[in-house]
């Protein structure tokens, strides 16, 4: 298949990025992203360092990504393999990022279900979720400086803000009335011009990154790209289900995982009561004790929430049982990025869907705010995690110190502090 994603170099001169250079910078994002920190990780990568995408085009897919179901990291990941090489791309870069995270739940389920004995699971969680606060919140102030930059965008994040902080709204509530408000805010500055002097001015305005020039995707539809993507999701789904069918056991966890994968909106998180009631109530695959253990251990791996599928694969059917887990809780959402990326995307170079996707992404970056509260709430218990916290925020931004080390360090020091 003749891909039609490209790059536009300065000296216009058309080149692919390689499938292997995807997969070598996604499986590096996959090793060092530890829940939210995966959007900043895949920003500092893709858009500062390799400049494949520009901050707007990055705050596209950031968007898109909440929008289907699924885990939003995965799911960025995903629509950055397609934007770059269509479907190879993003078979490819999904694959590659949720690489690191299965082994290595692989690896801990097997420690686990086999010895029953994890003495230093507690002193590493406790470790771990301090470190993640830290680089959450770096990732957090470099979305807002980018994504909340004028007064109509700072009022969508603070109403994002607040109607998850508190009023609980579910994700779906909060995107269609993030959506209104942009729109009509989107109305009033085309309208009226007194509007549009006050709500169209710039915060955190960086000149010289503005200046500099960077990689952009050049974009074409094509029928027949198109009908090959769809020939190709047809022949892995059909496979995908095939073997979901071929087995009791594997009909039971492929199409539990494909069907919680492809129906719940918000994050991994919200996918975790689903899991727990289906798995352990239902099926029985495992018990209620064996759900927590999964659930400390996908918090240690890098990735989503949602590796805990391949630990519930895992125990029921081996290796075997965690790939097909793996593949079915992510397969729905993979096949829409597929489907609606150029659409999206062709949809996003009009001014005024635009500025409401604009406002959309404004929202969403406010409800990072709830979700680091949270997050400090339960991790930062005492000052050693608030010091390795602060640690973590500082290392990451004000040195060149890989995110990878900064986690690898950390986790060493909290099996020796706690």
């Amino acid at each position: 298949m003749k891909p039609n994603h490209y790059l536009q170099q300065s000296s216009e001169e058309q080149k692919m990025i390689s499938l292997f250079d995807i997969a070598k910078t996604v499986l590096h994002i996959g090793l060092a992203s530890y829940s939210l920190a995966a959007l900043g990780e895949a920003k500092k990568t893709l858009v500062e360092k390799k400049h494949w995408l520009t901050d707007e085009e990055y705050l596209n897919g950031i968007a898109l990504s909440q929008l289907l179901p699924g885990a939003p990291a995965v799911n960025l990941n995903t629509y950055i393999g397609y934007f770059l090489r269509g479907f190879p791309g993003s078979l490819i870069a999904t694959i590659f990022f949720i690489l690191p995270c299965f082994t290595l739940m692989v690896i801990l389920a097997h420690l686990y279900l086999n010895y029953n004995d994890l003495p230093w699971v507690n002193s590493l969680f406790k470790g771990v979720g301090a470190l993640v606060v830290g680089l959450v919140l770096n990732t957090i102030i470099d979305l807002w400086k980018r994504g909340v930059n004028s007064p109509q965008l700072t009022v969508l994040a603070a109403g994002g803000f607040l109607m998850i902080y508190f009023l609980k709204v579910n994700i779906l509530t909060l995107l269609f009335l993030a959506g209104s408000v942009s729109l009509c805010f989107t109305f009033l500055t085309y309208k009226f011009k007194g509007w549009q002097v006050i709500m169209d001015q710039r915060f955190w305005l960086d000149k010289k990154k503005a200046e500099r020039a960077a990689v952009t995707a050049k974009f074409s539809f094509s029928k027949k790209s198109f009908g090959i993507t769809l020939a190709l999701l047809a022949i892995l789904i059909t496979v995908n289900f095939t073997i979901n069918f071929s087995d009791p056991v594997y009909r039971q966890l492929g199409n539990t995982f494909f069907r919680i994968g492809g129906l719940t909106f918000g994050s991994g998180y919200a996918m975790l009561p689903f899991i727990q009631d289906t798995m352990v109530n239902h099926y029985h695959f495992l018990t209620n004790e064996e759900f927590g253990a999964a659930l400390a251990l996908s918090l240690l791996t890098p990735g989503p929430v949602t590796v805990i599928s391949a630990f519930i694969g895992y125990k029921v059917a081996g290796v075997f049982g965690a790939a097909l887990s793996m593949a079915n809780i992510y397969l729905p959402a993979f096949a829409m990025v597929n489907l609606i990326s150029d659409l999206y995307n062709r949809a996003g170079k009009i001014e005024l869907i635009k500025m409401v996707i604009t406002g959309i992404v404004a929202a969403f970056i406010g409800t990072l705010w709830a979700v680091i509260l949270k997050l400090a709430g339960s991790s930062l218990v005492d000052l050693p995690t608030i010091g390795i916290a602060l640690a973590a925020f500082g290392l990451q931004r004000f040195t060149k110190i890989d995110t990878l080390w900064i986690i690898l360090s950390g986790a060493v020091l909290s099996l020796f502090i706690f």
